[in-house]
């Protein structure tokens, strides 16, 4: 059997129940002697610059990043828990932005012939991200629309109605061709893009403190297809047909002047536009020798 531990109680001093002359015959009990107190608890010393104490980190407070800040703002949104749509898309936007620079940091990392250190999240809710050999982090414009129907206002409803016309849930502008994975012709002054620059230039008026970084970069966009593009998808009839389209809906535009001077340069032929540009990537190539046709999946 396991030991008991003994536990010693002091007695109590009883005084009988009895007459005056019982309790005189009972001897006295001895003097007690007053003790002195006991010294008080003194608290711990601090630890002194130098000492093992002082070598200790301090615990790292957990980094919050607009990752994480956006995909919380989504779900309560999603969830009826509140939040905008207008504010949840910026917060979005921060961390496309973050996934940007995550994806160029990893693909340098991977270029020199290292192992990257930290973790990298490929997949970015709302997002289309391409991770190489064409690195870009490109809103999902299904996604957002979709949101925009279920918890948005009129005005997000159709910036985001804006946003699909210009993308059609795809990571490329309807203005642009992809040649290859870095390379794209655009059709400047095409019908999509005369359509777009007058969607947003109206939205902007009408709205001007909604989305406005969004805004003003889809008709910075715009502009500079309008204006700079040298790699036009259709032929030199075709730009210059849209190219005088745009002036005559919006003759007094800000880059009016610019593309009245490119539709110029088309007329006496003195363009640096390159027509049907990469129509020759599309041509068949010849097969080098020892390498069959190819094969459908």
């Amino acid at each position: 059997m396991p030991k008991r531990r003994a536990v010693w109680f002091p007695s109590l001093l009883l005084l009988a129940l009895s007459s005056p002359a019982a309790r005189a015959q009972q001897p006295s009990p001895p003097a007690v002697e007053p003790t002195a107190p006991a010294p008080a608890a003194q608290p711990p010393a601090a630890p002194q610059p130098g000492s093992v104490l002082d070598a200790v980190p301090a615990p790292e407070k957990p980094t919050v990043t607009a990752r994480d800040e956006y995909l919380k703002a989504l779900e309560r949104i999603t969830t009826g828990k509140g939040g905008t749509v207008e504010s949840v898309y910026a917060l979005a936007q921060a961390a496309a932005r973050e996934q940007l620079q995550a994806t160029l940091e990893w693909d340098q990392t991977i270029a020199s012939g290292k192992i990257p250190r930290k973790r990298f999240e490929r997949f970015l809710p709302g997002f289309h991200v391409g991770t190489g050999p064409g690195i870009y982090v490109i809103p999902n414009s299904y996604a957002f629309l979709d949101l925009a129907k279920q918890r948005g206002n009129a005005v997000d409803r159709r910036f985001f109605e804006l946003l699909h016309q210009t993308f059609q849930g795809t990571p490329t502008r309807v203005y642009a061709d992809q040649i290859d994975e870095v390379t794209a012709c655009y059709h400047v002054g095409s019908r999509e893009m005369l359509s777009l620059y007058k969607g947003w230039t109206q939205f902007q008026a009408s709205n001007p403190n909604a989305y406005k970084d969004a805004v003003k970069d889809e008709l910075s966009q715009l502009e500079q297809v309008y204006t700079s593009a040298a790699c036009a998808c259709s032929s030199h009839e075709v730009v210059d047909a849209g190219l005088e389209a745009f002036l005559k809906e919006f003759p007094k535009a800000r880059i009016a002047p610019q593309v009245r001077e490119r539709a110029q340069k088309i007329h006496t032929r003195n363009s640096d536009i390159v027509f049907r540009c990469g129509q020759e990537l599309l041509l068949p190539q010849p097969v080098p020798p020892g390498v069959g046709p190819p094969t459908t999946p």
